[in-house]
């Protein structure tokens, strides 16, 4: 597939098991940054601790993990069964995941490069059909997934 066929059909993809206006809100949330990460880098790199903290950091770390992982897809099975609005950061985390599923990574880098050419030449690419505000509640989970 060439890219814009991974976009559109990823696009597809997302709209049918996010729905139209949580895809939108996805791709509008969805930017590259001009972030400079290096010297935040160097910082956290210049005082490592010893080895059995960072051990002892990384089974902590898988405890509260997995605890996480069991709150995201209580708080997804209640979206799915209409009582609970998904976070911005929630849309964003099920939609990455939605398209790892279907069109593993480089499918995912394959989106990610057109979606990112799109809005850099402000070209518009086949969106959600239906347009919604933030601010509308009565979005209709799909119940695929």
């Amino acid at each position: 597939m060439t890219d814009i066929e991974v976009y559109k059909a990823a696009i597809a993809e997302l709209t049918t098991q996010l729905g139209p206006a949580y895809t939108e809100k996805f791709l509008r949330r969805c930017k590259p940054s001009d972030y400079d990460y290096t010297a935040e880098r160097h910082k956290l790199l210049a005082d490592q601790p010893d080895i059995d903290t960072i051990a002892a950091r990384i089974r902590r770390r898988e405890v509260e993990r997995k605890e996480e992982e069991r709150i995201k897809a209580e708080r997804v099975a209640a979206w799915r069964n209409g009582s609970l609005e998904l976070t911005d950061i929630e849309i964003y985390e099920l939609a990455l995941k939605i398209l790892i599923d279907k069109f593993g990574a480089y499918g995912y880098i394959q989106f990610f490069q057109a979606h990112f050419k799109q809005l850099r030449d402000d070209q518009s690419i086949d969106l959600p059909q239906q347009s919604l505000s933030d601010s509308d509640t009565n979005v209709k989970p799909n119940q695929q997934i």
